[in-house]
């Protein structure tokens, strides 16, 4: 316990992203995003929900999927989440729960999200989300609104740039001192070089912070194996996994590595009924980035 806790407070004290301990944190979902250095506003896929509101515009018919984190092989930095994503004529609905737990600090949210198209190559979203945080004893417990909006641009077929801003209205979490969710701008692009291989790359900074740059890879080595690989800085963080499409069912494996804390290992699984609209092919990462 005491090796435990004291891994808790170094993770905090350099910052990791990959570990939530300060109040309303942005946390990419999704195996995919997690194996590719953690890149996922210009991604287009179920953990869009979460990620950024405006890629489930792509989607087509219902959606749902589990995802899973475990950080640092720790079952006190467990990351759960599950979301289910409607895509009707108006828009692409989609609801999303999740929970983390870490030593007395417990987080649990709940979100509604709305996006729509706005001809072939615009999308936006937002996202609407309950935060109730569960705090030490002499802490109690807070019940916060928060929100995020987003957009894409999809220019051809092989390139999809995305922007986020999570917590843009100030929500005050403690009076003393004063504090407040973390305000995050987000900005990234994927690129296809080719039928086989995507690039992804992606910037983040909230208002206090360094900015977090993250990037990653995915290459298609068989009909329905891919293979990722990513890194993000503040600090280094190096990432990788596979994936494998079967049918309408994705399976995503992927794991983190940080020097000092070790392991993150993570997967999600996927159903989906139908086919992403501007989808060229009927499996692949193109399938679930939207391009």
């Amino acid at each position: 316990m005491f090796y435990k806790s004291v891994l808790l407070i170094f993770a905090a004290g350099i910052g990791l992203p990959f570990v939530s301990l300060a109040i309303g944190e942005r946390n990419p979902a999704g195996a995919l995003a997690g194996a590719m250095g953690g890149v996922s506003v210009s991604v287009s896929d179920i953990w869009s929900a979460s990620n950024n509101p405006a890629g489930t515009a792509w989607l087509k018919g219902v959606s749902a999927g589990i995802f899973f984190e475990n950080r640092f092989m720790m079952k006190e930095l467990m990351y759960q989440q599950g979301v289910v994503v409607l895509a009707v004529k108006p828009g692409s609905f989609a609801i999303n729960l999740s929970h983390f737990g870490a030593l007395g600090y417990l987080e649990f949210r709940s979100g509604l999200s709305y996006s729509r198209k706005f001809g072939k190559m615009f999308s936006a979203g937002i996202r609407l989300e309950y935060l109730r945080l569960g705090l030490p004893d002499d802490y109690g417990s807070k019940n916060l609104l928060s929100s995020a909006i987003g957009l894409q641009f999809r220019p051809t077929d092989r390139i999809l740039a995305g922007i986020l801003i999570a917590n843009p209205v100030p929500v005050r979490t403690a009076s003393q001192p004063v504090e407040y969710l973390p305000t995050v701008f987000c900005a990234g692009v994927s690129y296809r070089f080719s039928e086989n291989f995507l690039a992804v790359l992606e910037a983040e900074k909230d208002l206090i912070e360094p900015m977090v740059i993250r990037m990653g890879a995915e290459y298609q080595i068989a009909g329905r194996l891919f293979i990722r690989a990513g890194l993000a800085t503040n600090p280094w963080v190096v990432t990788f996994g596979f994936g494998l499409k079967l049918g309408k069912l994705t399976i995503d494996l992927a794991s983190g590595f940080h020097q000092a804390l070790g392991f993150s290992p993570g997967g999600s699984v996927i159903f989906q009924n139908t086919n992403e609209s501007g989808n060229k092919r009927k499996t692949g990462a193109s399938h679930r980035s939207g391009l």
